[in-house]
């Protein structure tokens, strides 16, 4: 990491908004593309295949030379800025270190209920972003909207999202306040879900409205919890592992997604719809659980209850990450 972590939301959200670039200018460019159909022999959806993943390939072959390597062997840092930017690292975590996998230090890792509860909130969250992408396209059909003309409608929801995003980690880390926005995001989402669910035979233009609740409360949130359990991972090894195994949970969430929304529910999805709220109400359940456990294990630290610890500490290397007792967790 390069920044503290109250440094950390608006520029991992920077980052993370190329999924909302991605939702909003793919869509554009997939009307664009599909214009080619038919030349080179090839249909219109076969040119989408094939520009995008061309595009993919030649920026993932290009990252080896782009992502920057960790501070303390950055190659575009001179030493003066390189120890400038250790010491301003230490000073926000010194206490957090686990530079040594072992068996000890994993038993430690994958033992952290934290780590869990983040993973499991995460989940929850993502499997309302993987089922956007299966019921979007046709309530912007209900619109009366074709296909190619339903993805141009899809870019005013991103726009919208990027805004919301921004303003949020900006305000998150002006804060130093991480649960209040996931909190914020999720009520926003179950909100959007509400409202879909309660409009059977309703008002579609009144269903496009939910679309905006439900894409902005998840791009709200998401960028939101993977910085926050992220930065309460002490030690390069769990922070890697732990951002892993969040990542490898919200990923599962496809499976999920992509079972619920059933063709022959379509326009309703009362399952889909319903199951995406219930993971949404899960995800603010996970959120609040871990905020709580934060907020007590900080206060426990204050009194000097995990202090026993330092003996420990001072018998063996520091490779306790986050379970120090100099250690506060960010919330």
């Amino acid at each position: 990491m390069y920044y503290k972590r109250y440094e950390l939301q608006k520029r991992y959200t920077f980052y993370n908004t190329a999924g909302i670039i991605a939702g909003a200018f793919g869509g554009f460019l997939a009307y664009a593309l599909v214009k080619m159909d038919g030349l080179g022999g090839y249909a219109g959806w076969r040119w989408i295949f094939i520009i995008e993943g061309l595009l993919t390939t030649l920026i993932a072959a290009a990252a080896k030379w782009l992502i920057a390597d960790w501070p303390e062997n950055a190659k575009f840092l001179d030493d003066d800025e390189r120890s400038l930017l250790v010491r301003r690292l230490k000073d926000d975590i010194s206490y957090a270190k686990m530079d040594r996998l072992d068996r000890k230090t994993l038993k430690r890792i994958l033992g952290d209920w934290k780590m869990w509860t983040g993973a499991l909130m995460y989940l929850g969250t993502c499997t309302s972003i993987y089922s956007v992408s299966y019921y979007l396209p046709t309530v912007l059909k209900e619109l009366g909207y074709t296909a190619s003309e339903a993805q141009v409608q899809t870019i005013p929801i991103y726009a919208a999202a990027l805004v919301f995003a921004f303003a949020a980690a900006w305000l998150s880390d002006r804060l130093h306040h991480r649960y209040g926005f996931v909190m914020l995001g999720a009520a926003i989402n179950i909100l959007g879900y509400g409202i879909l669910l309660g409009q059977a035979g309703g008002s579609v233009k009144v269903k496009y409205m939910a679309l905006y609740f439900v894409v902005v409360g998840l791009w709200i949130g998401s960028p939101v919890e993977i910085v926050w359990i992220a930065s309460n991972l002490g030690g390069h090894y769990k922070r890697a592992i732990g951002s892993a195994i969040q990542n490898g949970m919200g990923n599962m969430s496809g499976f999920v997604a992509s079972n619920v929304f059933i063709t022959s529910q379509s326009p309703r999805y009362p399952v889909g719809y319903g199951v995406a709220l219930a993971m949404s109400v899960v995800a603010a359940a996970g959120a609040t659980v871990l905020f709580v456990g934060y907020k007590r294990e900080n206060a426990h630290r204050d009194r000097g209850g995990r202090d026993y610890r330092l003996e420990k500490i001072r018998d063996q290397d520091n490779d306790f990450g986050d379970d120090h007792p100099g250690y506060r967790y960010a919330v």
